[in-house]
């Protein structure tokens, strides 16, 4: 790894062991080799003067730019946790993160404080500072333009799982193979009122109304429809509320609300299709689960997200 590399020879304390191998630097600069974290354990970064080494453990002092270089990745990643977004998963093709209802996936207007918004910052960020260390140490850089691009979307009001692509070959392999690679896609949502079969698909063709952008549904094929296919199995029923889990087979603008909304249960808080109730005053509706195969390592990404507290509350309603 660049930097000094020593392998430690006794048991010791991080601190007392670095006096002795870097002296006769001063105390005051190896504390600060450690407070800006350029000091690795065993491959990881460790700030701790009191770590405890053993014989056999690995010191590496990173180089300041590299160092600096990684704090600022580090400081990327919490801004974009910072918004309320999770990553869930990430390697050098996708980015997969847990979206906060009330967070728009991309811009439809002016407005900035949207999730492709920041995850595009974020990305060209690591990417800037990824090149920098990969100068310091020697390496040719990855200087190909990095970007974030949008492989499928939630509703502003949906939170949960969601995938973006980091270039445009792997957005395009990963939607086109959609069916073949998507092994698992779930949502929960609390529907108004007593969803009366346990479990059953809906099949429907939508259609946009472009001047309301309101999807309809037809139990017929009608002219320019998308053919949308919903499975649903009810979790659980409260007084006045149905726990619903749904599963896509087909991915349409607003299909889980228009076909919850065709079994006369809409989407609690969703009033675009019906909804008459706001308990928790956000639309009731999670992307849970997403299992898809990677399709460059051919490894299964399995990412979840926990059903919002606020879900809780349906149960005593």
């Amino acid at each position: 790894m660049t930097g000094q590399n020593y392998k430690v020879s006794r048991d010791s304390s991080l601190l007392q062991y670095l006096f002795e191998i870097l002296a006769p630097q001063s105390k005051t600069s190896i504390k600060n080799l450690l407070s800006k974290g350029q000091v690795l354990v065993n491959g990881e970064a460790c700030t701790a003067f009191d770590r405890p080494l053993k014989a056999g453990d690995k010191i590496t002092i990173l180089p300041k730019g590299i160092s600096i270089a990684r704090a600022m990745r580090t400081d990327a990643r919490e801004t974009v946790e910072k918004a309320g977004v999770k990553i869930l998963f990430e390697d050098e093709h996708y980015i997969v993160v847990d979206k906060p209802s009330g967070m728009l996936t991309v811009a439809t207007g002016k407005e900035k404080d949207t999730l492709y918004r920041l995850l595009n910052a974020y990305v060209k960020l690591n990417a800037r500072m990824q090149r920098k260390e990969d100068l310091i140490s020697g390496k040719e850089p990855n200087r190909d333009s990095v970007k974030i691009w949008i492989v499928h979307r939630l509703d502003r009001g949906t939170s949960g799982v969601l995938v973006f692509a980091k270039d445009e070959r792997a957005k395009d392999i990963l939607q086109s193979k959609w069916k073949d690679l998507v092994a698992e896609r779930k949502y929960v949502a609390w529907l108004e009122g007593q969803v009366e079969k346990d479990s059953g698909a809906i099949q429907s063709w939508l259609t946009e109304n472009p001047k309301s952008l309101k999807m309809t549904s037809s139990p017929v094929e009608v002219k320019d429809g998308q053919l949308a296919i919903t499975h649903y199995r009810v979790l659980s029923r409260s007084k006045h509320y149905s726990e619903v889990e749904f599963e896509l087979e087909t991915g349409r603008k607003n299909q889980i609300r228009v076909h919850a909304a065709s079994l006369d249960h809409p989407v609690a808080g969703d009033d675009k299709y019906g909804a008459e109730t706001n308990p928790i005053h956000r639309l009731a509706l999670h992307a849970a689960t997403l299992v898809f195969r990677n399709p460059f390592s051919q490894k299964m990404v399995r990412c979840s997200s926990p059903l919002p507290e606020s879900f809780e509350r349906f149960r005593t309603k």
